[in-house]
């Protein structure tokens, strides 16, 4: 019978549990930094708030699964005539794929409510249709992602597409501060300006999200999010 003290299987499990650790660790990071996503884990409210050049957005989300949420959106499109969107929206997680360090997603959203053009004499609205995709591919230093919002009503077309890329200049953890550096190609159809390009800062700390930047045209760029 041996004697031996030190058997093999306790390092070896040793080695297994830090493994899984890590890659756990690493998936929480990442959830985390998708800050941005329009489904969050279950239970969690989103509220967003935010302008783009010439487009104000507001959404409020409720994710009841970790793949489904429903809640408030609005738009705003300043011009020659304002013209807005308001109503119920409804998101889904279609696909995640959980890397050993990066994840990516594909989103989707339908919704329903009002669109018009806006005066300060009063609105006219009718019924609308929103229709949203996102895909995105992210690191702890590197990200991506592609939007696209369709909204049609029987006065109001538009389409919001954009394509952004971004790196972190450090790395930190969740609960620090956390900053990306990120260029953003955003098209407005029926807009004055056809393409903007648009450097923003992103900051985020916790559940707490900030983009700050500018079109090159000189047009504010403000996000703001919160995850309660």
């Amino acid at each position: 019978m041996s004697l031996d003290s030190s058997p093999q299987w306790p390092l070896f499990s040793l080695l297994t549990l830090t493994k899984t650790l890590k890659t756990l660790f690493i998936n929480l990071l990442l959830a985390a930094t998708a800050v941005a996503h329009p489904v969050a884990f279950e239970g969690a409210n989103q509220l967003m708030i935010g302008t783009v050049g010439s487009v104000q957005n507001f959404e409020f989300y409720r994710s009841y699964t970790a793949q489904a949420a429903v809640g408030l959106h609005a738009m705003r499109f300043e011009g020659d005539e304002d013209e807005i969107f308001t109503g119920l929206q409804h998101n889904w997680l279609l696909k995640r794929w959980n890397l050993p360090s990066a994840q990516a997603n594909v989103y989707v959203g339908l919704g329903a409510g009002v669109a018009g053009e806006v005066d300060a004499g009063g609105s006219g609205l009718s019924p609308a249709g929103i229709g949203f995709f996102r895909a995105d591919y992210e690191t702890r230093r590197v990200y991506t992602a592609v939007d696209a919002k369709w909204i049609e009503s029987a006065d109001v077309s538009r389409g919001v597409f954009s394509a952004s890329a971004g790196i972190a200049p450090y790395l930190a953890e969740f609960d620090q501060l956390n900053t990306w550096l990120i260029l953003q190609v955003e098209h407005v159809t029926g807009m004055e300006d056809t393409l903007d390009i648009i450097p923003k800062v992103r900051f985020f700390k916790g559940a707490y999200f900030l983009e700050l930047g500018s079109t090159l045209s000189g047009k504010p760029v403000v996000n703001f999010m919160i995850h309660f």
